[in-house]
């Protein structure tokens, strides 16, 4: 299960993209109307860690979800982010949380269902963020149930349906040969 260094660059290569990416989506969010409804607006937020799906789904190795939005997270905040270093810390959170759903799985488990459900509590991780740092605790109790589920189904979506379809993507290629997703998939065929 150790690292290999291969698997650090596709890491610090995926994540850098994906922070360019984060903040494009910084600014499309900033376009917004402020009167959006909050919950309505956390169909957006899966997007902001598909580092933290993509990177684990091909290198399949402890912390990478971590590790992955981190750097994605400190990329966004150093290109500029509207929201500051507060684009580095929220990745972290999101990370913890999609990391927790692989640990659930003992880091062995890598399907489709699996990937989008830890993904998915990447919205767990952001909602506990949101509601101490973006004002999610003044929103009312439905409200607030109503942007963590929300948020949960972009993460599950924007984040581990996509990155899942551009990883499988990418192995079909045969770019990603000697990573973890290839070996799987070469196992599952025979």
């Amino acid at each position: 299960m150790g690292w290999k260094m291969r698997d650090i660059v596709l890491t610090a290569i995926f994540a850098a993209i994906s922070g360019a990416i984060y903040l494009g989506w910084d600014f499309l969010f900033k376009l917004l109307p402020p009167t959006i409804n909050p919950v309505a607006a956390a169909a957006f937020n899966g997007l902001w860690w598909i580092a933290g799906g993509i990177v684990p789904f091909i290198v399949r190795r402890p912390g990478a979800a971590f590790l992955a939005e981190s750097i994605g997270g400190f990329v966004e905040f150093a290109l500029g982010s509207p929201y500051g270093i507060q684009a580095f810390t929220i990745g972290m959170a999101q990370g913890l949380g999609i990391e927790l759903g692989f640990l659930i799985g003992r880091y062995r488990r890598y399907s489709l269902g699996w990937l989008m459900f830890a993904t998915a509590l990447g919205g767990i991780g952001n909602y506990v963020y949101s509601y101490f740092y973006y004002g999610v605790n003044q929103y009312r109790p439905g409200v607030q149930l109503g942007y963590l589920i929300v948020t949960m189904v972009s993460g599950a979506v924007l984040s581990g349906l996509i990155s899942w379809l551009i990883g499988r993507g990418l192995d079909r290629t045969g770019v990603l040969r000697n990573y973890a997703i290839d070996r799987d998939n070469q196992a599952m065929s025979t």
